[in-house]
């Protein structure tokens, strides 16, 4: 399956609004500039909004937006006890105007997010998230709604995916237990996640690839089948949801 396009991401958004004809008009300028917003001690993300995502461990919690600065009024980042909360409210009666739909392209809106630690990823985003390096936890748990492609390298005792979004999700790295549903549109390629044990529900639309070394459980139906490149043994989970 092909990666999701920008271009198809911000489709997705004006299809959305358009009957909107009473939200207010914004036009890029153009002129990109940075802004970093200080924020305290969390270890939890809650993501959405129309931007690009790109996460990184570190020494410390910083948060960096990039965006044309007639819309990085758009952000509001705040903290709500142990997650970080990002979100665009005040595109909710507004609409971005392109005078050239070409220019969807062109629009850059980037969220950089530096933890200490990240044990949960909470994802409704129009825009693709990745991670700059490996995330490493004693347990990860990822949710998905977004529409784009997820790309994370992870290190976790005990990983937990629920997808129900639009686009790839690629995981890479290492965990020693995961239970992973995939239950929207894309594929889940986990040919370079290294797992001890997994149960998978693959009910959604696209193939998953694993990398499963000791026992596998799978559900799948005829639209996504779980495809595995480790030496584990597979079990049928016929009628179960997880």
């Amino acid at each position: 399956m092909k990666k999701i396009s920008l271009a198809f991401m911000l489709q997705s958004i004006s299809c959305m609004t358009v009957f909107a004809q009473d939200k207010i008009k914004i036009e890029p300028s153009g002129n990109i500039i940075s802004k970093e917003i200080s924020v305290q001690a969390f270890d939890a993300i809650n993501a959405k909004g129309l931007y690009e995502l790109v996460l990184q461990q570190g020494d410390k919690e910083t948060v960096k937006i990039e965006a044309d600065d007639n819309l990085m009024d758009l952000f509001s980042v705040k903290n709500n006890g142990n997650t970080l909360e990002i979100d665009m409210p005040n595109l909710k009666d507004k609409n971005i105007d392109f005078k050239n739909k070409d220019d969807r392209k062109s629009l850059k809106l980037k969220v950089y997010v530096t933890f200490k630690k990240l044990k949960s990823l909470d994802l409704s985003v129009i825009g693709s998230v990745r991670s700059e390096a490996t995330v490493k936890a004693d347990a990860f748990n990822l949710e998905s709604k977004s529409v784009g492609n997820v790309d994370l390298k992870l290190s976790a005792g005990i990983l937990t995916v629920n997808n129900k979004g639009v686009g790839n999700i690629t995981l890479s790295g290492n965990a020693n237990n995961a239970d992973v549903s995939n239950k929207g549109v894309g594929e889940f390629n986990g040919g370079d996640l290294v797992v001890q044990t997994m149960n998978i529900d693959n009910t959604g639309v696209g193939n998953a690839n694993v990398n499963v070394v000791k026992d596998l459980n799978i559900k799948q139906s005829f639209l996504g089948k779980v495809n595995n490149k480790g030496a584990a043994k597979t079990h049928k989970m016929e009628g179960v949801e997880m």
